[in-house]
């Protein structure tokens, strides 16, 4: 009678292969490496995979799903927010009103939605930064950086013609401060062991760059 499937197989491998990829980057990682470290076969790694790179696909694949999810959400929300109360004007910003209030609690969630994302997937950014020279992969990190940068522009373009951030300053110019601090977190996220307040983050981000941008 035949071996019933393992099916926790493909989870551990998975597991296995993040940490083998982390270490020794894609290119370096082995099979047998992956295989060993969950007690498992290589038939059992090909069974669920044609080869490494095809199982860091799909982390990279996953990573790409879940931050477009959440940018669509985002969206939602916003569009719903303004539905419902219409463009800010000057005295929400003067008075701080309770709908700024509102608008800023949704932001910081958001975000550290996003942040929350990068932390748990933050050893496939680590090979996407620093694992995939002279692999198929390299430059991939670039063009999602690019693609988040497109989204940026796009955001402010909307937030301005709602009355949240100032006009006088170039969606694209806000784009690439935004972009930068992003792309540092991300980088010193990647290296660290210890979950970072996201939060005490935000919220200091928010007073240097949010306040710099209201009207």
């Amino acid at each position: 009678m035949a071996r019933p499937a393992d099916p926790n197989a493909k989870s551990a491998l998975v597991t296995a292969a993040r940490a083998q990829f982390r270490e020794h980057g894609l290119q370096r990682a082995r099979i047998e490496d992956i295989t060993a470290a969950c007690g498992l076969s290589k038939g059992a790694f090909y069974l669920h995979f044609e080869s490494k790179e095809a199982l860091f696909l799909e982390l990279v694949t996953e990573f790409e799903r879940q931050m477009d999810a959440l940018f669509e959400r985002r969206i939602a929300e916003e569009d719903a927010f303004f539905a419902k109360g219409g463009p800010f004007r000057r005295n929400d910003f003067v008075d701080g009103s309770e709908r700024l209030a509102a608008l800023v609690a949704m932001q910081t969630r958001q975000d550290t939605e996003t942040l929350e994302l990068m932390w748990a997937m933050r050893d496939v950014i680590h090979v996407l930064i620093n694992g995939t020279q002279g692999t198929a992969f390299d430059g991939v990190i670039w063009q999602a950086i690019d693609r988040e940068q497109l989204r940026v522009v796009d955001a402010a373009n909307r937030l301005k013609k709602f009355g949240v951030i100032r006009t006088d300053i170039s969606s694209q110019v806000i784009a690439m401060v935004l972009m930068g601090t992003w792309m540092l977190t991300m980088r010193q996220m990647v290296s660290r062991t210890e979950r970072p307040d996201f939060k005490a983050l935000i919220g200091e981000l928010n007073v240097l760059v949010g306040e710099g941008m209201a009207p």
